[in-house]
């Protein structure tokens, strides 16, 4: 049985033109450990972004700590999420907190902003849409 994957880069924000604008963007949450951004995307489905500095957090294991933690809750929450860019930034260092303290915040954040910003990206994407 063959099961189609669609391609990792398809799922991520790469490029420096595409942080800037979700950057830019007014849509922001913030938690404990994260700050998320969030803006219309112009693809089908939701991807992700991740910033995780050396002033957050020192250490090269707590960074990539931070990011495998928030790649696995947004794959968990991808399919319920609208067709928004998510720019996750690590605000600070990560090990006084257990990995189901910060999934838990991840799932928060990612919730808190399918629901607020999730109803501006339909109408944003419609008179973004050529008329007729």
């Amino acid at each position: 049985m063959v099961i189609y994957r669609r391609p990792a880069h398809a799922l991520k924000l790469t490029q420096a033109k595409e942080f800037k604008a979700v950057l830019a963007a007014l849509g922001r949450l913030s938690g404990k450990h994260f700050v998320m951004k969030a803006d219309v995307s112009g693809l089908s489905g939701a991807r992700l972004g991740l910033i995780a500095s050396r002033k957050a957090a020192r250490r090269a294991v707590d960074r990539n700590r931070a990011k495998r933690l928030a790649r696995v809750a947004f794959c968990q929450q991808r399919a319920d999420l609208p067709p928004l860019d998510f720019v996750l930034q690590l605000k600070n260092d990560m090990r006084q907190s257990g990995n189901a303290e910060i999934h838990e915040e991840l799932a928060r954040l990612l919730r808190d902003a399918a629901k607020r910003f999730g109803t501006a990206s339909a109408m944003s994407r419609a008179s973004r849409a050529p008329a007729e």
